[in-house]
């Protein structure tokens, strides 16, 4: 366990130590297709954290962050070209992957023996809220995930 850990702390120190300056881009999990493949690569790994004792999750985290900073790096050379419009599309799907992810971990946190901060149904909740929010899909496509979420709060309580 001390060795993990002391490789742990090599690892957030050299990254720390580097955000100052330019990002540190060493490449070892690369996929094809980031930008297309990013949200099927995450719920691989959460899928599989779901499954005790899966040997995959961590590698497929791996690949899945691979790709988000592959997006982030295609989005910060769309900034210096000035390519705003799709900069700040990048930018929305890394957003959307990191907040998938939170809450995917926030779930899995509340499996037994685990240490929960949020509860599911606040999860579900606050997608339900956001939805009915959201003007920018139509209406059928937010009246059926809407009605899938209830239907998913329901079963939980």
């Amino acid at each position: 366990m001390a060795q993990i850990q002391s490789l742990m702390r090599a690892v957030i120190n050299f990254y720390n130590f580097n955000n100052r300056n330019a990002p540190i881009v060493i490449t070892r999990v690369k996929e094809h297709d980031s930008e297309n493949m990013f949200m099927a690569r995450l719920e691989r790994a959460i899928f599989d954290s779901c499954e005790e004792g899966c040997k995959a999750t961590p590698s497929r985290y791996a690949i899945w962050g691979e790709d988000i900073r592959s997006i982030s790096i295609s989005a910060k050379e769309a900034m210096k070209n000035g390519n705003i419009d799709k900069a700040e599309k990048l930018m929305n799907q890394v957003i959307n992957s990191m907040g998938a992810f939170i809450d995917a971990q926030l779930i899995l946190s509340n499996l037994p023996g685990n240490i929960n901060f949020v509860k599911d149904k606040d999860i579900i909740k606050s997608y339900i809220a956001s939805l009915q929010e959201n003007n920018e899909v139509s209406e059928s496509e937010k009246d059926y995930l809407i009605d899938s979420m209830k239907e998913i709060m329901n079963s939980i309580e």
